[in-house]
């Protein structure tokens, strides 16, 4: 069986046959690091019987919307060799033929981190847990360990002294590394360096840094939306490609406004965000760029506004969501990473400029929609689309 794999690929394994005890890849937005281990490590233990897996995020939620829908995507179309009856759904573990397992957890999970031991350990995202929880479980880790992050932290972060250690072996990845990437996202990642120089030198170079000029530099992370807020609703942005469709509850206590991440999604067909925003029951606030298919979600049954695209409407929006204290759900993991990443854009001798950069703001967005619709009360008239109004002719 012929795999395509980068050259992540061979640097892991290169490391792991020289006898280091931790694989630190530091990388780029898109580099394929996260694919790239996950197909070695396969590999690893495919090769190795009665071998052990264990896979590490900071949150479950977050852990099962990418790691492990890689992981699923890699055994099902890369090595054919998927079978639902070796997945234990409740434990997330999936045990191969040869007695090899691979198992999924989060940091939040307290037992599963001073639990029993393990052949290997991967930390997915790995600068977003402690020190102390890395050090748990590299403790109870006998063979190896492999942990990949997104450099954007300070230099008093953990990491940076693992990396320094003579036992780790340290490498930077880009998104240049991947040569199975759409021009579409190359485009996207390369406006970066336009825009923000942190931001390009984190996601486009692979480089440490720390986010600055911070849109909304302080929010919190909660556990629930509460069921008591006020002017609840949902905020719509559309995407396709390279963008995400992205939808967020969004509601009001006192002072707070709560925001609870609903979709973030590529390649969604009408139908699909109809399927979504449906079983919600929530009034829709939504971006007005596209008449076609805010008059295709209407005629599903779903009530839906266009929210007005004023002149100046970004910033009167963002300045709305500003005058509350922004809470957000702890499985909401892109809008969290998002609000960690949207930043005022720089002008060329590098001082921000009163407008914040074009990324990192697809929930952002969504939730500045319904700010505007709903709590600013500006969205426009509906009204029936006739054929020329929807290009159709």
């Amino acid at each position: 069986m012929l795999i395509q794999t980068t050259k992540i690929y061979a640097t892991v394994d290169s490391a792991i046959k020289s006898g280091y005890k931790v694989v630190s890849a530091q990388g780029s937005s898109r580099s394929s690091k996260t694919y790239n281990i996950l197909i070695y490590l396969l590999v690893y233990i495919l090769q190795h019987p009665k071998t052990s897996l264990s896979v590490v995020r900071k949150t479950l939620p977050s852990l099962k919307g990418s790691v492990f829908r890689d992981f699923k995507e890699i055994m099902q179309d890369k090595f054919r060799m998927w079978d639902n009856r070796c997945m234990n759904k409740s434990d997330m573990v999936y045990t191969f033929p040869n007695g090899s397992f691979c198992e999924f957890f989060s940091t939040d999970d307290e037992q599963k981190i001073r639990g029993r031991k393990r052949n290997i350990l991967y930390c997915n995202e790995g600068n977003e847990i402690s020190f102390l929880e890395w050090q748990q479980l590299v403790m109870r880790t006998t063979d190896f360990s492999v942990i990949d992050y997104n450099p954007s932290f300070s230099d008093e972060h953990w990491l940076c002294e693992l990396n320094k250690d003579s036992r780790t072996f340290h490498f930077i990845s880009t998104y240049k590394d991947n040569p199975f990437l759409e021009q579409t996202i190359i485009d996207e990642i390369e406006s970066l360096q336009y825009k923000n120089k942190v931001l390009w030198a984190v996601y486009g170079l692979g480089l440490q840094a720390m986010a600055e000029g911070l849109v909304f530099p302080d929010f919190e992370i909660v556990d629930e939306f509460p069921t008591y807020a006020k002017h609840v609703g949902a905020g719509l942005d559309f995407g396709y490609s390279a963008d995400p469709t992205a939808v967020v509850r969004c509601g009001i206590v006192d002072n707070c406004m709560y925001l609870d991440e609903l979709c973030y999604q590529t390649h969604m067909l009408t139908s699909e965000i109809i399927d979504v925003l449906k079983p919600l029951g929530l009034f829709v606030y939504a971006d007005s760029a596209d008449p076609r298919l805010i008059q295709e979600i209407s005629n599903a049954g779903i009530v839906i506004y266009p929210a007005d695209k004023y002149k100046g409407s970004v910033m009167g929006g963002l300045f709305k969501m500003m005058e509350y204290k922004l809470c957000v759900t702890k499985h909401s993991v892109n809008l969290i990473k998002e609000l960690k990443n949207y930043v005022y854009e720089q002008n060329k001798d590098g001082k921000f400029i009163n407008a914040p950069i074009d990324a990192y703001n697809h929930l952002v967005d969504a939730a500045r929609y319904w700010t505007i619709g709903k709590i600013m009360g500006k969205v426009l008239i509906p009204k029936q689309y006739d054929k020329e109004d929807l290009g159709l002719y």
